[in-house]
């Protein structure tokens, strides 16, 4: 059995408009969400192995909530991940070692959404810091299917506990 615990980055600014995309931080309420979902995680006793993280400011903030939790994790930054395709996103997840069965995976809408929507068979809108745990019934990575996966667990922050 192979999992992916799937994150869309938390809530991002737009304080400051001159700024790439790709650099833009948090704001407030992401870094809150981000801090809460990650003790959430803790919480309910999520164990991933490896991380994959788009290499964007935002992503890799929402991360850093993390890491105090899931301490020692191998972390790689993909640039590919940054506002993926679903393929893109696919052929990520098929290249982790399978030494590995369970692993976070932090990346961007609209690939993560679409992700989620081809396994539920239904249009799907994860909203910012979102969580959703996969279960691919396999024990290559190499042989994932979005047709074959299904979700075992789904949390947004506004429905974490205060």
């Amino acid at each position: 059995m192979k999992t992916i615990y799937l994150i869309r980055h938390a809530k991002s600014s737009w304080e400051d408009l001159n700024l790439d995309d790709h650099e833009r931080p948090l704001n407030e309420r992401g870094k809150k969400d981000a801090g809460r979902m990650a003790r959430y995680l803790e919480g309910i006793g999520i164990q991933p192995e490896i991380c994959l993280c788009s290499t964007s400011k935002r992503t890799k903030e929402t991360y850093s909530y993390f890491t105090p939790i899931f301490m020692g994790l191998p972390l790689s930054l993909l640039r590919k991940l940054y506002h993926a395709s679903v393929d893109n996103i696919v052929d990520e997840i098929k290249s982790i070692d399978n030494n590995y069965d369970k692993s976070f995976l932090f990346g961007h809408n609209n690939g993560i959404s679409e992700f989620v929507s081809i396994i539920q068979n239904k249009q799907v809108s994860l909203s910012t810091c979102s969580f959703t745990e996969i279960l691919f019934d396999v024990d290559d990575w190499k042989e994932i299917d979005l047709l074959n996966a299904r979700i075992n667990a789904a949390k947004a922050p506004k429905d974490l506990p205060v």
